[in-house]
C-alpha cells in the first residue's frame, strides 16, 4: 500500500481529517522552530562557542543525544504539528459557532479563545471544543490562562486528572475538560489556569 494512502488511512480512522502532506509540512516547521529553542547552535541564545569547548574540554560531550521517539524536541514537535493541522481556521470556527469571521479575530485579542500561528493565518485548536460548539466556559478559563504557555501544555493540562476538581461520591479527580463538560463552574478551572507556568 502507498505510504500516503497508509497514512492517510491512519489519520481518517483517529478521527482526524488531515492530509499527510499538510501534516509533513507542518511538522517540518515546527521541528525547525523547536531546534532553535531546543537544541540551539553554539551562540544562538544556547551555549557560547568557547562555553562548548570548556564542555568538551571537560569531557563532557553538548551535542544532543540521539533519543529515537522518546527526544522531547520530536514529541513536542509532533504534538504541536497535530494541533496545528487539525486545527480551525478562524472562518470554519466562525462558521461552527455561527457567529463572523472578524468576531473570532476579537476573541483571539480578547483572549477568550486560543489559537496557534501558522504562517500569516491562525489555527485553533481543537481540545477548546466540544462536538460543533465551544467547550462550556472556555472563554473565561483561556483569559486566565500564562500568555506564553504552549498549546501543548494546556492539551495536556485539560485532559489529565486534577486532584483539585472531584465529582461523585468517591470524590474522583477529573480532568479540566471533563468538569467544563458536565457543566460545574468554570471559575474552578480558571483559578488552576491561572497558576500554570
Amino acid at each position: 500500500m502507498d505510504t500516503n494512502v497508509e497514512t492517510m488511512a491512519f489519520l481518517h480512522a483517529h478521527g482526524l481529517d488531515v492530509d499527510p502532506k499538510g501534516l509533513a509540512g507542518s511538522l517540518q516547521d515546527v521541528i525547525r522552530t523547536f531546534k532553535v529553542l531546543y537544541y540551539p547552535a553554539p551562540g544562538q541564545d544556547g551555549l557560547t562557542a568557547s562555553e562548548v569547548e570548556v564542555l568538551r574540554s571537560g569531557g563532557l560531550d553538548p551535542t544532543p543525544r540521539a533519543l529515537g521517539t522518546t527526544d522531547p524536541l520530536l514529541r513536542g514537535a509532533l504534538a504541536y504539528a497535530g494541533l496545528v493541522e487539525t486545527g480551525l481556521t478562524t472562518a470554519q470556527a466562525a462558521q461552527m459557532l455561527g457567529v463572523s469571521d472578524a468576531r473570532i479575530r476579537q476573541r483571539l485579542q480578547e483572549r477568550t479563545l486560543v489559537a496557534i500561528r501558522a504562517g500569516r493565518s491562525w489555527k485553533l485548536p481543537l481540545f477548546q471544543f466540544a462536538g460543533e460548539a465551544e467547550l462550556p466556559g472556555w472563554g473565561e478559563v483561556a483569559q486566565k490562562l500564562p500568555q506564553d504557555i504552549s498549546p501543548v501544555a494546556v492539551e495536556h493540562w485539560l485532559r489529565l486528572p486534577n486532584a483539585d476538581l472531584v465529582l461523585g461520591e468517591d470524590e474522583a479527580p477529573v480532568s479540566p475538560r471533563t468538569w467544563l463538560l458536565e457543566g460545574r463552574p468554570a471559575k474552578a478551572v480558571a483559578l488552576l489556569a491561572e497558576g500554570l507556568a
